[in-house]
């Protein structure tokens, strides 16, 4: 969707009027658009960059990008901005009335999307369906460090029928896409833990993403752990920029996603036991270095076991905030 707003003036600056920002200029030149955050205000205070769509705000020290924006302003969820910014897109399409004939129909088209954006065709489902899980909390994560607040936020529940904890999971526009369960059962064998209810690919998907998108923009920084229990146990100590990537490979289109923020600082948060060459790897994967984007990438590394535990697979997650946040300060090894 940013690609679409990308140096064109004409949109963004519809949009920015939309939201009632006041005294807007454009630097053709600079590629930067200038307005006041309240009317009245200093008329420079907030630039946006119109080739990347990021924004910085002098009098707030806030950033972000246009979607920030719009959640705010309109005070609405990631999924509710990008339906806002593809009406406005199809508004403007309508007005040059510019509709290409593929050759097929289509056909082709499709199949190369389809290739290249595969998580645009992902089956998806009426969130009604977890109203028969939701509202039965459980004991087993409150003591993993995911309070009974939190477990009604990410609508946590319970399946009767299979024994298992609930957690849905979601599209990076904020979809249903499926749903899986974790065992209510501490010592069952790791293979049989989590199973899917309503399977889906997940490597087409980033837990938390639309979730955690307007946090992770105006921090700067995206911590991005293996399991999907991991950004929930964030959130109960107060931290909402975490993503699982839901195993300890980043996938073609969650690096696509990853790097698509456009933050300063990507930090991986993998559990113990990994070999460092195949963490390091990873976070090489993430960098962006070119004229207009670059960014710091790094990962949590505990290489004196200071902190987990040699052996246990243990999350940065899983010991609580205050080693968490230790991890982050002291652990960590940048490979950008």
């Amino acid at each position: 969707m940013r690609s679409y707003l990308v140096n064109n003036y004409e949109v963004v600056e519809d949009i920015l009027n939309d939201l009632q920002f006041t005294n807007i200029t454009y630097n053709r030149q600079k590629q930067e658009i200038r307005f006041s955050r309240r009317e009245g205000g200093n008329p420079t205070a907030v630039v946006l960059y119109l080739n990347t769509m990021s924004f910085y705000c002098f009098s707030t020290c806030q950033y972000g990008n246009i979607f920030t924006l719009i959640m705010e302003k309109k005070n609405c969820n990631f999924y509710s901005s990008l339906q806002y910014v593809a009406k406005k897109l199809g508004l403007k399409q309508q007005q040059v009335n510019l509709k290409t004939r593929l050759p097929f129909n289509g056909f082709y088209h499709k199949i190369i999307k389809q290739i290249h954006e595969p998580e645009l065709n992902l089956q998806t489902y009426n969130s009604s369906i977890l109203e028969p899980y939701l509202h039965k909390y459980n004991l087993m994560f409150l003591n993993d460090g995911i309070d009974f607040q939190t477990q009604e936020e990410y609508q946590i529940g319970y399946d009767i029928t299979t024994g298992r904890i609930t957690f849905p999971v979601w599209t990076f526009n904020g979809e249903l896409c499926g749903i899986m369960g974790r065992l209510n059962d501490l010592h069952c064998p790791k293979e049989e833990r989590w199973l899917p209810i309503i399977p889906c690919s997940r490597s087409l998907t980033l837990s938390a993403y639309h979730r955690n998108y307007k946090k992770i923009q105006e921090k700067g920084l995206c911590i991005i752990t293996e399991s999907d229990k991991a950004p929930a146990q964030m959130h109960s100590f107060g931290c909402d920029v975490g993503l699982a990537t839901s195993g300890c490979h980043i996938s073609e289109t969650q690096a696509r996603y990853l790097k698509g923020l456009m933050i300063p600082r990507l930090i991986i948060a993998y559990d113990e036991g990994l070999d460092e060459e195949q963490v390091r790897a990873e976070a090489k994967s993430l960098v962006v270095d070119n004229p207009i984007y670059k960014n710091h990438v790094g990962y949590v590394w505990d290489s004196d076991n200071e902190i987990l535990q040699k052996g246990l697979k243990q999350s940065p997650t899983d010991l609580g905030r205050e080693k968490f946040v230790y991890l982050l300060t002291k652990k960590v090894k940048w490979v950008s």
